[in-house]
């Protein structure tokens, strides 16, 4: 089978760009005889994408993560430039990792799309800057769930969304997974972990929960900045921000958040922005963290979650979306909505050594359940299925 795989996410440090690099690297680990062309919008760095597979590189006149981000405009003679180029390789189906860098699927073609959440549709405010980005992702989506052969997911959460959504049928709608990437396990070297929080700020002598990720209002970060106001002075625990404040071109609210940081007493002094980080830091952040906090308001996945209990780190989780799925019995849950909620469980977790070496064996179970070349094989089938 001939695949063409739209590989423009792979530049994107976002969940969905790290699904695209590690779904294709599993996939190049698989012995089946399929041939995989991937298309891309500049030349790829070594080691970022498979080596040995057919590269086309399009060269439009400006990326897709410069283009296809809050308030830009991707154009459409780019977007024609890869349906011209994907109705040139006359592949058996063509993947998209991420309707995110969806384009225009040429006629005759079968085409597989993968739509990680459904949070830009349940959630339009905390998601876009403009009535203009909110309609042309619309337009962008209905194209999509129209044009494909067969949709795919990273959850049953948002497996359930999609379906309740878009009133689609379920069985046009396959199921796949994530998982923790390889370097993503404790950190058994206590001097060099030290070595690393201190580098980042960090004082290794003093407990911290951890957030990772986008600093986007979606991430609920700021009923996790109120609910650390409420713990009670004794638990002296760091908040430590780990994520792009850019946000990668999303929607972002890093500037809210530090004000709220200024602006009260409460906080001054516990929480700590690091901006982005590599992975090699991460496993440092994830690996001395009391715990991972993770108050979306909607996930479709959670990639940081399945990172975090891979380094033997409990999680504390909001009910939505898929964590409770993926968080499964390696953490304690809140109300989303409800800081006091969220600030009654930090607490109950920071005042409990025995209930966090608890959670955090169980994390270290749980996250074996996931993994990468699982998410391959489920992927080789769908496209096998819309390749039929």
């Amino acid at each position: 089978m001939r695949v063409a795989i739209d590989a423009t996410c792979a530049w994107n440090r976002r969940g969905f760009g790290r699904f695209t690099v590690e779904l294709l690297a599993a996939l190049a680990r698989r012995t089946e005889a399929h041939q995989f062309v991937l298309l891309v919008d500049r030349p790829p760095e070594p080691g970022l994408l498979p080596a040995g597979w057919e590269v086309v590189n399009v060269a439009p006149r400006r990326t897709v993560t410069s283009s296809a981000v809050a308030g830009g405009r991707r154009s459409v003679a780019d977007m024609a430039a890869f349906t011209r180029a994907a109705w040139r390789l006359r592949p058996d189906v063509l993947f998209y990792p991420a309707v995110y860098s969806f384009f225009p699927v040429p006629p005759r073609t079968r085409a597989v799309v993968c739509f990680h959440d459904t949070i830009a549709e349940s959630h339009p405010d905390l998601i876009f800057p403009d009535r203009w980005s909110r309609w042309s992702w619309a337009a962008k989506v209905r194209l999509a769930l129209w044009q494909a052969t067969r949709l795919m997911t990273v959850s049953e959460a948002s497996r359930r969304a999609l379906v309740e959504r878009f009133r689609l049928d379920p069985k046009r709608v396959d199921l796949v997974t994530e998982g923790p990437g390889a370097d993503f396990r404790p950190q058994a070297d206590a001097t060099a972990r030290a070595a690393t929080l201190q580098r980042l700020g960090v004082s290794p002598a003093r407990p911290y929960l951890l957030h990772v990720g986008g600093l986007s209002p979606h991430k609920n970060l700021a009923r996790l900045l109120a609910a650390l106001s409420l713990l009670p002075a004794h638990l002296d625990a760091t908040l430590v921000l780990a994520g792009d404040e850019k946000a990668d071109g999303f929607l972002g609210e890093a500037e809210r958040l530090r004000a709220m940081v200024a602006a009260d007493p409460r906080l001054q002094g516990r929480c700590l922005f690091t901006g982005y980080v590599s992975d090699a830091d991460l496993v440092s952040l994830y690996t001395g963290a009391s715990a991972l906090v993770f108050p979306s308001l909607a996930e479709g996945f959670g990639l940081p979650a399945i990172e975090a209990m891979a380094c033997g780190v409990p999680v504390l989780a909001s009910r939505s979306g898929s964590l409770p799925e993926v968080v499964g019995p390696a953490g304690l849950y809140f109300d989303a909505q409800d800081p006091a909620d969220m600030a009654a469980q930090m607490a109950r977790l920071l005042a409990a050594p025995d209930l966090r070496r608890d959670l955090a064996a169980r994390a270290s179970e749980q996250a074996r359940l996931f993994s990468w070349d699982r998410a391959a094989e489920l992927a080789m089938a769908s496209l096998q299925r819309a390749a039929l």
